[in-house]
């Protein structure tokens, strides 16, 4: 199996950050790019430093927990669950007698 090129090497990134965080919170990167993109029309020194704070601490992270990043991605995957049987429970049709 081919290995991943890491976040910050990647060309198509700007360190990675809404990504790294997306997948760390599961929640989509994209909403964070939005949140950001408005940030930046608010008060854009607060939200680039911000930025670049949340890469060190993401960089930071895949450091310390290189094992926690690759294996996350199996980590959300649902498994079938079994309906329960509850057949102490009339069904309706039983009950029209």
């Amino acid at each position: 199996m081919p290995t991943k090129t890491p976040l910050l090497n990647r060309s198509d990134t700007l360190l990675g950050v809404c990504e790294g965080l997306g997948r760390d919170l599961g929640i989509q990167p994209n909403i964070l790019r939005i949140a950001f993109g408005v940030g930046l029309m608010w008060n854009p020194v607060f939200v680039v430093a911000t930025y670049l704070a949340l890469g060190v601490a993401v960089y930071g992270a895949r450091l310390l927990f290189p094992d926690y990043a690759a294996s996350d991605a199996g980590a959300l995957v649902a498994t079938p669950v079994e309906p329960a049987h509850n057949d102490h429970i009339a069904a309706p049709d039983r009950l029209a007698a």
